[in-house]
């Protein structure tokens, strides 16, 4: 009996855990929204009115003044050989953020030095107005390169998943699986 309370209380865990959008009413216009939300907006999709708003945001290292133009496109290829082309339904400006690191190291008894570094970044969010199937592809496969603009006009920088990015990609499949689920249009 146990043992069939320990599976049940564990299967509500991971489906509670696995369950990241939110579903809240507007104060306003008193209209349902529906969003995920991974690490402060760095990956966000949000559904109101049958409108899909997909937000990413990425960091360029120093700082930065270039701003991309609507229209600005990225690229998503999957682990399946598909790609997907999304372009930003509005500019997407500069903002400098700073980075401090502080690593400590100990040598010998009692001795040391403790070393701090900062450096600035320049985030941008770009903003898409995702289709329905758009949303599934998305919510389909696994992302293997991101292709983002680069501030040098013309230029692009591919992102491939590793360390943050592999996260950031990992959060953009659940994000999009959550809403699909969730969002009784798709």
């Amino acid at each position: 009996m146990a043992k069939k309370i320990l599976i049940l209380f564990f299967l509500v865990a991971v489906q509670t855990y696995a369950q990241r959008c939110k579903v809240e009413k507007d104060p306003f216009s008193n209209e349902t929204i529906t969003f995920f939300d991974y690490k402060a907006k760095t990956v966000y999709f949000k559904v109101k009115n049958d409108s899909i708003t997909f937000n990413v945001k990425f960091n360029y290292w120093g700082e930065r003044e270039y701003v991309f133009d609507k229209g600005t496109e990225i690229r998503i290829k999957f682990d399946n050989g598909a790609d997907i082309a999304l372009k930003m339904v509005k500019k997407a400006k500069p903002i400098i953020e700073l980075v401090t690191s502080s690593n400590a190291t100990i040598i010998g008894f009692y001795g040391g030095f403790n070393v701090v570094s900062s450096e600035n970044f320049t985030a941008y969010t770009f903003t898409f107005l995702l289709n329905k199937d758009e949303l599934k592809k998305l919510s389909e496969s696994k992302i293997d390169v991101i292709r983002i603009p680069d501030t040098e006009e013309g230029e692009y920088v591919d992102l491939k998943a590793k360390g943050l990015t592999k996260k950031k990609m990992k959060a953009i499949k659940k994000g999009a699986t959550c809403i699909r689920e969730q969002y009784n249009g798709a």
